[in-house]
């Protein structure tokens, strides 16, 4: 077979991509006659069916079915995206509408970061993530128990940053309210006098405090533990995803099998958060388009990612947007962008 790089041949960079929009618009494998009557390239049936073998055996495009047309490969996706995509650019009346959708009123970063998991999603018609900034680095403004029942208490972190973390706990023995508010009023006089992180007040608990075993310091020495050393829990806290529903209409979640594989995928938030903080240390975006030689943890799907960061550089997380390999890419992306940029901005 002729040796062709698709990288230089215009020929194959526009058969590629006419396979790749029709797949996109259409969910169904394209033929070379789809891409004939379609696209005007001014090569015959027998030519696009020799480009498309040569596009096949470059690993670009595959035949899901003996007789069927060609679909897009992982690779196909990405020289799509990084070569031939042209962008589609959101317009003023769009920005303002996704202005719009954000309650800043009480400016909690929860409710903010909630929102705009549901912006993600609204405006893609995929899944909007949101993994929120850390809290390691950043100083306490306030701490609280609260007795929910007997041995269990909610314990309430507020940071300088407005990010607030919930734990609930449960302690050996039934501490009453009144008790708690005595813990919660002394370890605020140190978070107020000290102005330390959840690190430093860690470590006064343990310095300080240690020779208090009878009361709620040992157990609240765990919990502070919890917060900081236990990065998997801390980090599916802070992860806030959008609505699902919509996205199980597309035609590539039409059987149960692909359903669960979604569903799965959502819920083991390992996965996503793995993406996500490989995203948020970058300057840019990131797409990873999951295939079985790379990213196989999401065969099937793409998620683009970006990172954002405050203005005063303090903050630093991510959000991204998951959906079929068949993702309306040059949509997706402008969106990723500035909705990463706006919420810089208001954090």
């Amino acid at each position: 077979m002729e040796d062709i790089d698709i990288i230089t041949n215009e020929r194959c960079k526009d058969v590629l991509l006419a396979i790749i929009e029709g797949y996109l618009a259409t969910a169904n494998p394209v033929g070379s006659k789809f891409v004939s009557e379609n696209y005007y390239l001014n090569l015959s049936p027998a030519s696009i069916r020799n480009i498309m073998a040569i596009l096949e055996e470059g690993g670009y495009i595959y035949q899901p079915h003996f007789s069927a047309g060609r679909v897009p490969t992982a690779k196909g996706y990405k020289f799509y995206v990084e070569s031939l995509m042209k962008t589609e650019k959101i317009s003023k009346k769009q920005r303002e509408t996704i202005k719009k959708t954000f309650h800043l009123e009480n400016r909690n970063m929860g409710d903010i970061l909630h929102q705009t998991s549901r912006a993600l999603s609204d405006l893609s018609h995929y899944t909007g993530i949101v993994l929120a900034p850390e809290t390691s680095q950043t100083n306490l403004l306030h701490i609280e128990f609260v007795r929910v029942k007997p041995n269990n208490i909610l314990v309430i972190m507020v940071f300088k940053n407005a990010i607030v973390e919930n734990r609930l706990i449960y302690v050996y023995k039934d501490i009453k309210q009144n008790e708690l508010n005595g813990y919660s009023d002394r370890l605020n006089e140190i978070i107020e006098k000290r102005d330390c992180g959840i690190d430093e007040l860690r470590n006064i608990i343990e310095s300080e405090m240690c020779d208090d075993k009878e009361n709620l310091y040992s157990i609240l020495n765990g919990t502070i533990l919890n917060f900081t050393n236990n990065p998997d829990r801390n980090l599916a806290n802070s992860l806030y995803i959008g609505p699902e529903t919509v996205l199980l209409d597309e035609p590539e979640f039409s059987n149960n099998k692909q359903i669960k594989f979604f569903i799965k995928t959502i819920n083991d938030k390992k996965i996503i958060i793995k993406l996500l903080g490989l995203a948020k240390n970058c300057e840019t975006k990131r797409i990873f388009i999951g295939s079985d030689a790379e990213w196989s943890e999401i065969t099937g799907l793409s998620l683009i990612t970006a990172p954002y960061l405050s203005e005063d550089k303090a903050l630093r997380g991510s959000i991204g947007i998951i959906g079929p390999s068949r993702m309306n890419y040059s949509q997706v992306i402008p969106i990723i962008d500035f909705i990463a940029e706006f919420l810089g901005e208001i954090i």
